[in-house]
């Protein structure tokens, strides 16, 4: 009885070495090589700003499906997307570089604005769907920069300046008075 247990135990193990050995592999689709965001670092308030995002990369590609690369701009805060647009690709996508120009519209206040650039890889008539390529974050100063907490007013300058001209002197004469 133990004898035939083993041989059942083998036998079963056997049969699920082979399903799992005669899986085929799974390998990534695509591989992307770069991605370049070129946007302005700074903005005037509620004007209309162009990020261009460059992405290059391969794809094991038969010439049967079609490809593009997507760009989706996201308000970091609100997470709210601004912009969303798609560059094809092709049915050849071996080797692609490709530009994808979003527009986005800056805030009305001035302020950092943070935004999320997410760049996918779409496959038309595939099974695997989209595909994530990167996300970053970008940084535009809206109007101008920040303002320090103390502002120095040039004449309250000129007044501690004359005050630490005068001061050493109004003590030599007293200590002169004093003799």
């Amino acid at each position: 009885m133990k004898l035939h247990s083993t041989t059942l135990l083998l036998l079963l193990a056997g049969i699920a070495l082979t399903i799992l050995a005669s899986s085929p592999a799974n390998a990534s689709l695509c591989q992307t090589v770069r991605v370049l965001t070129d946007y302005p670092h700074s903005a005037l308030p509620n004007r209309t700003v162009s990020v261009t995002t460059t992405v290059a990369g391969s794809c094991t590609s038969d010439g049967e499906d079609y490809f593009a690369v997507r760009v989706d701009l996201a308000d970091n805060v609100s997470d709210t997307i601004l912009s969303s647009n798609s560059t094809p690709i092709g049915y050849n996508a071996n080797n692609f570089s490709v530009a994808v120009q979003n527009t986005a519209n800056s805030p009305k206040n001035n302020q950092t604005w943070t935004i999320n650039v997410s760049t996918y890889l779409v496959e038309a008539g595939g099974t695997s769907g989209k595909y994530l390529l990167n996300s970053t974050e970008i940084a535009i100063q809206v109007g101008g920069s920040p303002l320090p907490e103390f502002q120095p007013v040039p004449l309250l300058i000129l007044v501690l300046a004359a005050i630490g001209l005068v001061s050493p002197r109004l003590k030599k004469a007293q200590q002169f008075a004093r003799r």
